[in-house]
């Protein structure tokens, strides 16, 4: 779970408009998101620390040649089916499409607010990488297709960590941005996550971390 930082005082859209299941179903979807978001930069610093040691410390791998390999395919596969979580415009789906959804059938006359999910789902549209990651998702990662076993696809699909990374910080900053004008806080969905860096590091160094008092990404907000 993620954390509250700063509740903040809400003054851009008029709630008082919304009545408390309509506020509650506003806050049930951004919270999921935020969610999302922990897990997606927990599997990300797992890989990226993966990676780190790889260039650094190659070493302290060589011993885990198969475990390292599983654990490096499977962070990828993690990554493109929770990042596309965000975009999934499918019946049911708990994305960024149905927050918009949402938000423009209890908001219909905030003018404001309507040009700002505009401007998310034209940035969301324009991110080249985003839809790469949809592709992994869809042809490799959730699904077995002819994909798999086609070079130029790979070719075509290239993606380094950093541009995933750009992609995560995006989605952060819009589901942010919601939680501040909707929920009146700001959360952090980074904090466990950072945990994971000293861990890896640890396992695969030999040397014994520190006790966890709660297992996973689990954090009370």
């Amino acid at each position: 779970m993620f954390t509250v930082l700063t509740p903040i005082h809400i003054n851009n859209v008029r709630l008082t408009r919304m009545n408390a299941d309509q506020l509650k179903n506003i806050e049930q979807a951004i919270d999921t998101l935020c969610d999302n978001l922990v897990w997606t930069w927990g599997y990300y610093r797992s890989l990226n620390t993966l990676h780190n040691l790889a260039k650094t410390t190659p070493a302290s791998l060589d011993p885990f040649p198969e475990f390292v390999s599983c654990l490096y395919y499977g962070y990828f596969d993690l990554l493109f089916i929770k990042i596309n979580h965000f975009i999934d415009p499918t019946k049911g789906a708990c994305g960024l499409p149905r927050l918009f959804k949402i938000l423009r059938s209890y908001a219909p006359d905030e003018t404001l607010l309507l040009e700002q999910i505009k401007k998310d789902e034209k940035r969301l549209k324009r991110k080249a990488s985003l839809d790469k990651i949809k592709k992994w998702r869809n042809q490799i990662s959730a699904h077995l297709t002819l994909s798999n076993n086609n070079p130029e696809f790979f070719n075509q699909n290239r993606l380094h960590l950093k541009q995933i990374e750009a992609i995560i910080k995006t989605l952060e900053e819009i589901v942010g941005y919601y939680s501040k004008i909707f929920l009146g806080r700001v959360n952090s969905m980074r904090n466990p996550s950072k945990k994971i860096t000293r861990e890896v590091k640890s396992l695969f160094s030999g040397k014994p971390n520190k006790p966890i008092q709660r297992p996973g990404l689990r954090h009370d907000r």
